[in-house]
């Protein structure tokens, strides 16, 4: 914040307020199943800003402030995906991107260009570039490449969207293929039941007023069913839910979020933060 004193005749006082920054270069989280991004960039403002930006949203952060940092730190601690600035002293961001293609331990994590560098204006683009964001980063931006990066990285996932409003089914599976994850259709409760045993789902994203079997016939029939029976829900409906039916409609990790309350963007948020956990814990 900043401001301004004045007293008349006599004149004026500036005032301006800043945060303090975190001293530690390693913004660590309670929850150790929490995707962890390595965060490369020689400005200590920078790493400190985008190490808090992360921490609020619920990820781990090592920052580093330069390229052969980065090669060491990634090899330790195998990140889930890397953050890299291109113009570095020493080792420049395109050195490092090569360097940690080049090594076994290291090629197939995911990179993010994170540089004040825009796209177009670069002499040349890597294909090992999984994405590439302008700092400072819009935060909306940021964490869409990351969730992006990480799903893709780790395993294809399937989703199965049961919902008999086809106009927002169409809605919910282009969410998620913007994602790279590949989403499947039942319209009624029978087709998920069937459905669900041919694809067996990472996810599930369940409507509870549904044709011929409705949500918790849905539900009960998992239930029972080894493999199905701990798989990850979201229930996504308009009817408000009581203790009891909501301790009924559990599985596996389980969230609720309702439909008019919840808007598009906050349901995508919730949404790729439950399968970033999911896909986290299955590949670790």
């Amino acid at each position: 914040s900043i401001w301004v004193e004045s007293v008349v005749d006599e004149g004026s006082t500036f005032v301006f307020s800043l945060p303090v920054l975190p001293t530690s270069e390693t913004v660590p989280l309670a929850d150790p199943d929490q995707p962890l991004v390595l965060v490369c960039d020689d400005d200590p403002s920078v790493r400190a800003v985008v190490a808090a930006m992360l921490e609020h949203q619920h990820y781990r952060a090592v920052t580093v402030a330069s390229g052969q940092e980065a090669l060491e730190q990634a090899t330790v601690q195998q990140p889930d995906v890397i953050l890299l600035n291109l113009m570095m002293p020493g080792m420049p961001g395109w050195d490092t991107l090569a360097a940690l293609k080049s090594r076994s331990q290291t090629r197939n994590i995911p990179v993010i260009i994170l540089s004040g560098l825009r796209r177009e204006d670069a002499t040349s683009v890597r294909s090992e570039v999984s994405d590439w964001i302008i700092k400072p980063p819009d935060e909306s931006s940021l964490f869409r490449a990351l969730q992006q990066a990480i799903v893709s990285h780790r395993q294809e996932v399937q989703v199965l969207i049961v919902e008999d409003d086809q106009d927002l089914a169409q809605v919910l599976m282009a969410i998620f293929e913007r994602y790279g994850i590949t989403p499947h259709h039942a319209p009624t409760g029978q087709s998920a039941i069937q459905l669900s045993q041919q694809v067996i789902p990472d996810l599930l994203v369940l409507d509870l007023s549904l044709p011929e079997s409705d949500g918790f016939a849905v539900v009960d029939w998992l239930q029972r069913h080894n493999q199905l029976c701990r798989v990850p829900l979201v229930v996504y409906t308009a009817k408000d839910l009581d203790d009891a039916e909501r301790q009924r409609l559990r599985l596996g990790q389980t969230l609720f979020l309702t439909k008019g309350r919840v808007s598009p963007e906050e349901f995508e948020k919730q949404v790729m933060q439950l399968i970033n956990r999911i896909t986290f814990r299955t590949s670790g």
